[in-house]
């Protein structure tokens, strides 16, 4: 449900159902956490979906997948933070040694604003920053 709310231009109702959810002591597993990490995305709620990013391991016990870090990228893009979405998506790749998680993000982007050239200077910079064994990137 609060996939489809976020989907359908209801943030501010997707993120009622988040707070009853936590009211009734119902918790929130990795794909829940997609859902409400869109929303703060989608509502721009930059701050609080940073927060929530941070606290999943920690808090929640819920460990990341790369859906969780497309998420807290297309949010910093969607706020125009295009710096700090760099800066992220290189600081998760080089920590997981992940370089097909940065070709996932790299697409994410890439399908939110084909036309816009700071999405492929972002991929280029992981593609800097992770070791690659054959040392070309395909698209």
């Amino acid at each position: 449900m609060i996939s489809s709310l976020a989907s359908n231009s209801r943030e501010k109702e997707a993120l009622v159902m988040v707070d009853e959810m936590y009211e009734k002591g119902l918790l929130a597993n990795e794909v829940t956490f997609v859902a409400v990490l869109t929303v703060f995305a989608r509502a721009r709620l930059v701050e609080l979906g940073l927060e929530l990013s941070h606290s999943l391991l920690g808090e929640f016990e819920v460990v990341p997948i790369m859906e969780h870090y497309g998420c807290v990228v297309d949010l910093l893009g969607r706020a125009g933070l295009l710096s700090e979405a760099n800066e992220f998506l290189r600081s998760a790749c080089k920590i997981h040694a992940a370089v097909k998680l940065s070709h996932e993000v790299g697409k994410r982007l890439l399908e939110l604003q084909p036309e816009h050239c700071r999405r492929y200077v972002v991929l280029s910079n992981v593609h800097t920053g992770v070791e690659r064994r054959d040392g070309q990137l395909k698209m």
